[in-house]
């Protein structure tokens, strides 16, 4: 009785989940269509008075919110595949795999408007590497993205141990988030700043990722201004590997 009311309960949260994943993604589609609609409209109102000189303002709008369009369904396929496509499971040597995604920052860090530490002796994850790849990846740039006006971006990739698991954290010192969107922040398509690049479902995918391989994932900020801390945790199997 106890384990079909756990599966229940499950069940009742997936279901949840996908009410409001097709209300975000019908919601969020639906701007742009509107946008393109209208201001088709606009232009054939202005063909047929003669005001050519409106055409090409109505085109730049119709031609940008198709392209919010295709970044929001590529963004989709993308989380799509995150929860099909199953790498195979290896023993990650997470210093090596931060190291490489750090690369990937090397004009930032080079032009010194970066400085990214990480502490040694990281622990060896059995994980889709792949996926943990893209994951880490997803952290530094939502890190570097929302420094705000931090004059010296500072970042720490680290570890620490509880009771249970040992913790992995991707720690900036950038504008912080408050309690009350900490709970919302891995929402489909939530974004702290609005005006921010992408289509915020970086951290979507880093949930999506760790629920993947059964661990936890959180943010820990004290709020405005006072940096965040995103931690994840990969199943009991996340241990560093001895000999």
């Amino acid at each position: 009785i106890t384990e079909r009311k756990r599966a229940e309960e499950e069940i009742q949260l997936k279901n949840a989940e996908l009410e409001r994943f097709t209300y975000t993604v019908s919601h969020d589609l639906k701007s742009p269509l509107i946008t393109i609609k209208g201001f088709a409209g606009a232009m054939e109102s202005d063909l047929r008075s003669g005001r050519y000189e409106r055409l090409a303002g109505d085109l730049k709008r119709i031609n940008s919110a198709a392209d919010k369009m295709s970044v929001l369904l590529s963004s989709l396929l993308e989380l799509a595949a995150v929860g099909r496509v199953i790498n195979a499971i290896e023993a990650v040597d997470m210093n090596l795999l931060v190291d490489e995604a750090i690369t990937l920052f090397a004009d930032s860090l080079m032009l010194g408007k970066l400085n990214i530490q990480v502490q040694p002796d990281l622990p060896t994850v059995f994980c889709d590497r792949i996926r943990m790849a893209e994951l880490i990846q997803n952290l530094l740039e939502n890190a570097i993205k929302y420094m705000g006006g931090q004059a010296a971006p500072r970042i720490l990739v680290g570890t620490r141990r509880d009771e249970e698991d040992i913790i992995l954290f991707v720690q900036d010192n950038g504008m912080g988030i408050e309690k009350k969107y900490q709970q919302n922040i891995f929402g489909l398509f939530n974004k702290l700043d609005s005006r921010s690049e992408g289509a915020g479902i970086g951290l979507t995918i880093v949930k999506r990722i760790i629920e993947v391989h059964h661990g936890r994932v959180w943010v820990e900020s004290e709020g405005l201004g006072m940096g965040s801390r995103f931690c994840f945790t990969v199943d009991k199997s996340m241990r560093k590997i001895k000999g």
